[in-house]
């Protein structure tokens, strides 16, 4: 009996020992604790559904468009230069021409002489932009404003840093009628009851994706005096700055605030070249060089060749400024046409298009749809969406998803679009958005 007994504590043992190792290491590969909901999103869900019923993608901004030629040719250009830099890097720095090229390009538009060599970096896209700024200042504990709806990578890259998420909300002031981007306001008693002197900074997208709100100078000016007065940064991403319809004013440029900003910009949205990964961020040497710290030990450089072709772009520009023949002109136009588009197809049907001043999103109430069907679920905008692509074969995303948790009622009546397509996209969903008519 005893030896039995024996036997079976040993087993058990056994086991124990095989769980507690299988549990350990289990644990021990688990995605970190502190960047748990940071590892998915909203489409993750979605990927299965979509590919069943295939529909016009409006929902991610990935452009179907043919970069264009001028750059492609300078890109050619700089892989075959006999010169050997181009080719290969500077260690954490970025292509001295490129550097320069931005540094002309900026100073008229910062009111200000930017020196390239302290004052310019190149970045891995605009994304590593904001994440380089985002840890060179970040200490654990440290909190950022973000103003909702936000760009959903700012969030991570806050956590990333150990640093801590607060939210203001714009609110919509206008129910009824045609709406712009114009028409959703900052909350200013809610956004400065968040400074306190924890603060590291807040982060401002102008133009806002996904609204494609512009900031007026006069909400500029709110932010700077907030910023001033409670001694804060400003990550200013304006990674869609040369598409707007209203003019454009950089946060970097009212008095006092180059010592406090850091400005970043995309060659994605810029030239419709997401695939080159290139973004820029410009400041004050000071604060800068957190970023650049950061930026060497996460990236080391971003891809030289790409920068020539970039440095060759703003060359060009800065020669074309006022004429005909200027790519940021023309792609702004191009881009206006599109939104008109899709401005008309939504009211046609039925949705009210919330029209933007900048960038190349919009977002859109489906609410307004009268014989739409009626969803009481946790997420009715992604419930609509799924409805959307199922019976439209149109798909976008809920505009919830911009929202952080416990706030995501307040998009939840609207989906975004991303129309910087070709016009053969463009055209496809006119024409399935015309399904919705039936449910005037």
């Amino acid at each position: 009996m005893c030896q039995k007994t024996g036997r079976m504590l040993a087993y058990a043992f056994l086991i124990l020992m095989v769980t507690w190792i299988s549990e350990s290491h289990a644990n021990k590969f688990d995605f970190p604790a502190h960047l748990v909901g940071t590892n998915s999103s909203v489409t993750d869900g979605l990927e299965s559904f979509i590919e069943q019923y295939n529909p016009v993608d409006l929902g991610v901004d990935m452009l179907d468009e043919e970069a264009p030629m001028h750059i492609k040719e300078a890109l050619v250009n700089a892989t075959l230069s006999h010169d050997p830099i181009i080719n290969q890097m500077i260690p954490y720095k970025p292509l001295p021409r490129f550097a320069r090229a931005l540094a002309k390009f900026y100073s008229p538009l910062l009111g200000r002489e930017v020196i390239a060599e302290e004052e310019m970096i190149a970045t891995v896209g605009a994304t590593g932009g904001v994440f380089d700024a985002i840890q060179g200042h970040t200490s654990p504990g440290d909190e950022w404003i973000i103003i909702q709806p936000a760009y959903t990578m700012y969030v991570p890259m806050i956590k990333m840093a150990h640093g801590v998420s607060r939210y203001t909300n714009l609110i919509l002031r206008k129910k009824s009628g045609k709406i712009s981007s114009q028409d959703w306001v900052l909350d200013r008693e809610q956004m400065e009851s968040l400074f306190n002197n924890k603060t590291k900074g807040i982060i401002l997208n102008n133009p806002l994706n996904p609204l494609g709100k512009v900031y007026t100078l006069e909400e500029l000016m709110f932010i700077a005096g907030l910023a001033k007065k409670y001694d804060t940064l400003v990550v200013s991403d304006e990674a869609h700055e040369f598409i707007t319809h209203k003019p454009h004013i950089r946060i970097a440029s009212l008095p006092g605030m180059w010592e406090r900003t850091i400005g970043i910009g995309s060659s994605s949205k810029s030239f419709n070249v997401a695939g080159f990964r290139v973004g820029w961020a410009y400041g004050s040497a000071n604060i800068l060089n957190n970023l650049k710290a950061v930026h060497a030990r996460a990236a080391d450089c971003a891809p030289f060749p790409q920068q020539q072709a970039l440095a060759v772009a703003f060359e060009q520009e800065l020669r074309d400024i006022g004429n005909p023949n200027s790519f940021f002109e023309n792609h702004r136009r191009d881009i206006l046409i599109k939104r008109n588009m899709m401005v008309e197809a939504f009211e046609k049907a039925g949705m009210r298009p919330i029209v933007p001043d900048g960038s190349f999103c919009l977002i859109a109430d489906w609410t307004t749809l009268k014989s739409k069907p009626l969803w009481k679920t946790k997420d009715a905008g992604l419930d609509f969406v799924k409805w959307l692509v199922k019976n439209v074969g149109v798909f976008g995303l809920p505009v919830s998803s911009f929202y952080s948790e416990g706030h995501e009622y307040l998009g939840e009546n609207f989906v975004r679009y991303c129309y910087q397509k070709s016009y053969k996209t463009i055209n496809t969903a006119v024409e399935k958005l015309r399904k919705l008519q039936k449910y005037r």
